[in-house]
């Protein structure tokens, strides 16, 4: 008797999971954001939906991996908001002012990222990741040092380490996204970027007191 072949079920549609796993991280946000991770159930996000936990779990195994995909996604349209900026044919000069601008704007336009960040930080210490300007990524190190280097080639830096520069622009920033956050204060990227970049650009001393540190160092 000759064996008789089994047909193959429905094929998956991989642009039906995918934008079945976009909707799911996008409730996922907002409620993580609203709540908190501790607070927040899955089955309130199925609830939102309208459909069963089991199909989340069938996307995100556990709370955790869902709460950590949230984080992810954003740190994703960070990177592709600020490589945008620096993809551009602007100079160096101007490219560090829509960057720091870039990186505001974002936040601004999406509190709840800083949010999610926050949380990430105190309940999953061990998976904490930067946010885009101090990072251990080899490619995104080798984007940032090619920046680094055409800002300098341009005469905008003065010499100094590129790793002391990303550090102290990453803090700068990180802080003032999280006051914005958690003052509630009324925050203008585009005044916020102008005051960034005047403190770090001109410095806080007069021309006279440079001139005295000068004179002590040397």
């Amino acid at each position: 008797m000759a064996e008789v072949s089994r047909k193959p079920g429905r094929p998956k549609n991989p642009d039906l999971r995918s934008r079945r796993e976009a909707e799911i991280l996008a409730v996922a946000t907002k409620l993580f954001a609203d709540m908190g991770f501790a607070s927040t159930q899955v089955q309130s996000i199925a609830e939102r939906l309208g459909i069963s936990h089991g199909t989340i779990y069938s996307y995100f195994p556990t709370k955790e991996t869902l709460f950590l995909a949230t984080v992810e996604r954003g740190l994703a349209e960070l990177t592709v908001t600020m490589d945008a900026v620096l993809a551009t044919a602007e100079p160096p000069r101007v490219q560090f002012r829509q960057v720091i601008r870039a990186y505001l704007q974002f936040f601004h336009d999406r509190p709840e990222m800083t949010e999610l960040f926050i949380q990430e930080r105190a309940a999953f210490p061990h998976s904490h990741r930067s946010l885009y300007f101090s990072t251990k990524d080899e490619q995104e190190c080798q984007k940032h040092e090619a920046f680094f280097r055409r800002l300098q080639d341009d005469g905008v830096l003065r010499p100094m380490p590129q790793e002391r520069f990303m550090a102290v622009i990453a803090d700068l920033l990180y802080g003032t996204i999280l006051t914005n956050l958690l003052s509630g204060r009324p925050a203008d990227p585009e005044t916020q970027m102008a005051d960034v970049f005047d403190v770090i650009g001109h410095g806080v001393f007069s021309d006279a007191e440079r001139k005295r540190h000068a004179k002590k160092t040397n």
